[in-house]
C-alpha cells in the first residue's frame, strides 16, 4: 500500500522556503516521510505543493500530528494553515 500526504500551503517566499524545507530533511526521514515531491506553480511561487510518501496511514498521521511540524513550517514562511490530506492507494 502506497500513502501520501498532499500538503498545499501559500509561502511568503519561496526561496526561503525551500531553503528550510532542505534544512529539515533529517526531521522529515526521522518521522516516516521515504521520499518527496515538491511542485509550484510557474505562475505564482508562492503556492506548493508537496507530495511525501509514508509506510503507512499511522506513519503519516504521526507526522501531521507532531508539534514540531507546525513550528517548522511556520519558521519557513508558510502563510495562514496548509491543507494536509492523507491519501493511499486503493
Amino acid at each position: 500500500m502506497s500513502v501520501v500526504l498532499v500538503v498545499k500551503a501559500n509561502v511568503a517566499s519561496y526561496d526561503h522556503w525551500r531553503n528550510s524545507y532542505d534544512e529539515a530533511v533529517a526531521f522529515r526521514r526521522e518521522n516516516g516521510v521515504l521520499h518527496d515531491e515538491i511542485y509550484c506553480s510557474p505562475e505564482d511561487m508562492t503556492f506548493i505543493l508537496v507530495m511525501q510518501t509514508f509506510d503507512s496511514v499511522e506513519t503519516a498521521q504521526s507526522f501531521v500530528s507532531n508539534p514540531k511540524l507546525a513550528e517548522t513550517m511556520k519558521a519557513a514562511g508558510v502563510i495562514g494553515k496548509p491543507h494536509l490530506t492523507i491519501t493511499q492507494t486503493i
